[in-house]
Parts: structure tokens; sequence; C-alpha cells
């Protein structure tokens, strides 16, 4: 099965050292194809280096995480865009359940679950929204149930 290809963008400042963590981690995703796109200030383009024959360094030295993001996604590539904190960790299989929603072609965003820095309880859980703007959640047999 092809999947879509998907650019991750990480916006960073001021915070080289989580910025390593998570790009160690992206860089271990399991899904093909994705890019992953760092938008970050000077200590953090010069942190994300190391891995810039495999990732694309945007520089921005603004604290407005709006534009920042707004300019990863002009130098993204691929057809699904994801946002990524800087200071979070993906599993491997972060992409492939976080994309799956997008094989109906009724879905226009797709969010997961985020757990808290615990790693227990969860900062955010999944939910879907429907054309008049209301949501439900959603239940993690049911996300899961097609991967």
């Amino acid at each position: 099965m092809t999947h879509p290809p998907v650019s991750v963008v990480v916006v960073s400042r001021d915070r080289p050292d989580a910025l390593l963590r998570c790009l160690t981690g992206l860089l271990q995703v399991q899904y093909t194809p994705f890019e992953v796109v760092v938008v970050a200030d000077q200590p953090g383009c010069s942190a994300a280096a190391r891995w810039a024959e495999q990732i694309k360094i945007v520089p921005f030295d603004r604290p407005n995480i709006s534009e920042a993001r707004n300019l990863g996604i002009s130098n993204a590539a691929g057809e699904i865009i994801a946002f990524i904190d800087d200071d979070a960790v993906p599993e491997p299989s972060w992409l492939t359940h976080l994309i799956a929603p997008f094989e109906r072609a009724d879905v226009a965003a797709a969010g997961g679950f985020v757990r808290g820095r615990n790693g227990i309880s969860f900062q955010w859980q999944a939910r879907s929204v429907d054309e008049t703007g209301a949501t439900a959640q959603i239940g993690r047999a049911t996300c899961w149930e097609k991967i």
C-alpha cells in the first residue's frame, strides 16, 4: 500500500536540547515517505545541523509560532502536513496512526493521543469534528481498529 507523502513541521525556539530529543524520535518513525522540516532559531538550527542531509532546516528567530508554522508549511513538500512540538518525542508508529484517517475522502484534519510528561496519563485524546463543528470523543480501540 502506498502512503501519502507527509511533511512533519517542528518549530523550536530556545530549546535545542528538546529539539534534539524530538529529532532523534522522528528519525526512528516507521513511515514512508515523510520529510522533517525544522523551523528554528540559531541554537536550534545548530543543534539540528547534524542531520542536515536528512531534514530541511529553516532559520526563524521571532517569537511567533503561527508565522513559524506557516513558514514550515511553505517549505514542505508533502501532501499532508503534521505538526509536532519540539518537546515531544513520537513513537515509531506515530505517523502511521496519525495518517490513517486520511484514507477516507471526507477527512480534512486529524489528531491523536498525547501523553503527558509522566508518560502515563493523557494530555489530549482523539476527537472527531462533524460539519457543524460538534466534537465527539473517539475511543482508542476505534482509532486503531483498522491499523
